[in-house]
């Protein structure tokens, strides 16, 4: 994975709450990127290092990379503070395989909510660049209209390629908007009658993905035609208990960590107010790698070659124990 000093060369307001930031190298030129895909963001605050994955909201054709970030969680509330037109920050990346390159289809249903329309955004744009007649339907649900981000681009895009068709799903807005509430089978059923034949990309806060996850099945949809994009520990991991635990030891301190049955050594971490290294929590970044040793069971194993599987090291956000462990990092 490629790691490189960026220079922030724009800065835009999306939203009251959300920004973009128009980012190129400092020396040489950006490496490869598909669709879709993520960098992680380095940065300090109050002196300690701290990182995040962020999808790129640029497609491959742009000259420059674009993250569009809501201001939400520290390193997100750090970077709207902070980042401003003329500052370096370090990236990695980039990383991911929810892109229409390594999920093709001719017809796409993009399905997206809040900042989860970052990675459609840049995936319609590619799509479009390389199949201008694409038949593609667009679905984004907001809060509001004044919660709606590439809103306006997304509308004037949609005018110059007759393939396209989007609509706003909103909880709030105008008496006369077509589509409000939260989006439900109904809407989903109007809006895209074809979806049986569609491929269905998906992205948002958990809640809305398995919400709309319940619904496209209960319309039909093979489950082998739905992709999803989500940044977050796995829906249903345990909180501690006073139950069944293993002990996971850190080799530094020797300090010992109580860890459940199905529990992500970052959130057992995390829990026991250790600090971690830890960007996209999805198991894609590589950034939460550790070392182990002892029995575990890894959910992913994306960015790490054979020979460290052969070491013991692990991602700690998509890892859990199967007995004591022991842990450095």
């Amino acid at each position: 994975m490629t790691s490189l000093t960026l220079t922030c060369i724009g800065r835009q307001q999306n939203t009251q709450d959300v920004v973009s930031w128009q980012l190129e190298p400092v020396a040489g030129s950006l490496p490869p990127v598909l669709a879709g895909q993520c960098i992680t963001l380095h940065t300090e605050i109050d002196g300690q290092p701290a990182c995040r994955a962020y999808t790129l909201s640029s497609s491959p054709q742009d000259a420059c990379w674009q993250v569009t970030i809501k201001d939400v969680g520290l390193v997100s509330h750090h970077l709207h503070q902070t980042l401003q037109v003329g500052d370096d920050i370090r990236a990695d990346g980039p990383f991911g395989d929810f892109n229409l390159t390594a999920l093709p289809c001719q017809r796409p249903l993009l399905l997206s909510a809040g900042s989860g329309i970052t990675p459609m955004w840049a995936m319609l744009r590619d799509e479009l660049a390389k199949r201008p007649d694409a038949d593609i339907r667009f679905i984004h649900s907001a809060r509001s209209p004044q919660d709606l981000i590439f809103a306006d681009e997304l509308t004037q895009l949609a005018k110059s390629h007759p393939g396209v068709r989007h609509a706003f799903v909103m909880e709030q807005g105008p008496a006369t908007h077509p589509w409000l509430g939260r989006l439900s089978t109904a809407m989903l059923a109007e809006l895209a009658p074809d979806l049986r034949e569609r491929h269905v990309y998906l992205c948002g806060p958990a809640p809305y993905m398995a919400a709309v996850s319940a619904m496209l099945m209960d319309l039909g949809l093979p489950v082998s035609q739905l992709h999803q994009e989500s940044f977050g520990l796995p829906a249903g991991e345990p909180e501690p208990t006073s139950g069944d635990h293993f002990w996971l030891t850190l080799k530094k301190s020797s300090k010992k960590v109580k860890i459940l049955p199905g529990q992500t050594l970052l959130a057992a971490l995390e829990g026991a107010g250790e600090t971690m290294m830890a960007a996209c929590r999805a198991g894609v970044c590589g950034a939460c790698r550790c070392t182990t040793t002892g029995e575990i069971e890894r959910q992913s194993v994306m960015t790490l070659s054979a020979q460290e599987l052969e070491n013991g090291v692990a991602l700690a956000c998509s890892c859990t124990a199967r007995g004591d462990i022991s842990l450095d990092y």
